[in-house]
């Protein structure tokens, strides 16, 4: 349940989410923020679910706030999903270096911000719930613009497909805005129902 979840996450090590898990933290606190403060490896093999609505939040607006290095290893089934106006997904704080491998991650405007850190993506599938124009999907994946342009947020993508925002060519941090690592490309398709799937693959 949320208060394992948390406590587990507070004292890092391996975490396994084996079932859904819905947070119901919607209290606008500090105390209600779910944060990884220890080095932890996080095996999800279902959802992590906060509530809709979290968006209106000030203090308590991310599914995950990682304050200390981690994996994050998703099954099929695992992931991160914000529901409606819902809250960012993962937010990267503290200089911590995260990689995520697979999973699925929806968040309210924002899938993955680095406030501050190294954010590595190997795989897994990206969404958002777009913000309103002119901004739409544009901050699916985001920096902090200083911490961007003074190297302490950093983002290296090598894997995953990403929902109407294209990781190699984007304006999250202005225009022309890159992401993807050295050695990669990006192949986009475009969905019935118009939305485009960008796709990272090696050379």
């Amino acid at each position: 349940n949320v208060t394992e979840l948390k406590e587990a996450l507070s004292n890092g090590g391996v975490v396994a989410v084996t079932e859904d898990i819905q947070t119901n933290n919607i209290e606008d606190t500090a105390a209600a923020r779910i944060v990884i403060s220890q080095p932890t490896t996080l095996n999800l093999e279902k959802k992590i679910i906060t509530p809709d609505n979290m968006g209106n939040n000030n203090t308590n607006f991310c599914a995950l706030i990682i304050d200390a290095d981690t994996t994050i290893n998703a099954g099929k089934d695992g992931g991160i999903d914000t529901g409606v106006n819902g809250g960012y997904g993962v937010n990267v704080r503290k200089g911590a270096a995260v990689t995520i491998n697979d999973g699925y991650y929806y968040g309210g405007g924002t899938a993955v911000q680095v406030q501050k850190g190294t954010l590595i993506i190997n795989g897994g599938t990206f969404a958002c719930e777009p913000f309103g124009d002119p901004y739409g999907y544009n901050f699916l994946i985001n920096c902090v613009d200083s911490a961007y342009k003074n190297g302490t947020a950093k983002v290296i993508i090598q894997g995953g497909t990403f929902i109407n925002f294209a990781p190699s060519n984007n304006s999250a941090e202005g225009a022309d805005t890159n992401f993807v690592a050295d050695g990669y490309k990006v192949v986009p398709q475009t969905q019935t129902n118009g939305d485009i799937w960008y796709t990272v693959v090696a050379e």
